[in-house]
């Protein structure tokens, strides 16, 4: 068994910049998004997801992880009950891109953003700037007003997603309503749009105008 896992591994890390969907990727990444992962186990939530079984796998930590999404390009996985994880494929003249959307729900959901080449060598993000509260100010809206009321906010949390028909839109919301009372919000919901969209334009995403 031992020996036929190291063959699996070795054809996945072989195919490199050969490999043709996000499958290859997932059972291919080196164990630093999908650490608590084994190939064995990405392997059977893959085949879980082919045979339409909707099926938990335990991760290392006891905890059930379970495909919500596989299509060519783009690849959902709940993989705790406060975690999730997005990979899209970005095909590229000389290489693919892969995006990675790590979310993390405490309870408050709160992503952040990663990039690798093929090879799942990490890149410099030059691909997507991280939106700040200042980013949802409506336009039109007083910046000094803006400002007082947003320097009250001790932190930002900002849930990403990757939306759309292929899954190329990168959706970013804040969760200042599910963070503050119904009374703290009020003034800041006349002064914020709730999400911001992103379009990709070769291997950066702008902001939609």
């Amino acid at each position: 068994m031992k020996k036929l896992i190291l063959i699996v591994v070795t054809m996945f890390m072989a195919v490199g910049v050969e490999a043709r969907t996000v499958r290859d990727f997932f059972a291919s990444e080196p164990n630093n998004i999908f650490m608590l992962l084994p190939l064995t186990t990405r392997l059977d939530l893959l085949d879980y997801y082919d045979n339409d079984q909707i099926v938990q796998a335990k991760n290392n930590m006891g905890e059930g992880t379970q495909l919500i999404t596989v299509e060519d390009n783009y690849l959902h996985v709940r993989m705790s009950s406060s975690k999730t994880v997005q990979m899209l494929m970005v095909p590229t003249k000389k290489d693919t891109l892969i995006a990675v959307i790590e979310t993390f729900e405490v309870p408050i959901k709160d992503s952040k953003v990663s990039f690798f080449d093929s090879k799942w060598y990490p890149l410099v993000n030059k691909h997507f700037k991280m939106p700040e509260l200042g980013d949802f100010v409506r336009k039109g809206v007083d910046k000094k007003h803006s400002e007082q009321l947003l320097g009250e906010i001790p932190f930002a949390l900002i849930d990403l997603t990757f939306e759309g028909k292929d899954h190329t839109k990168l959706v970013a919301r804040h969760g200042l309503q599910k963070f503050l009372t119904k009374e703290e919000y009020a003034p800041l919901d006349k002064i914020l749009v709730p999400s911001l969209t992103y379009d990709l334009n070769g291997v950066q995403w702008k902001l939609t105008k």
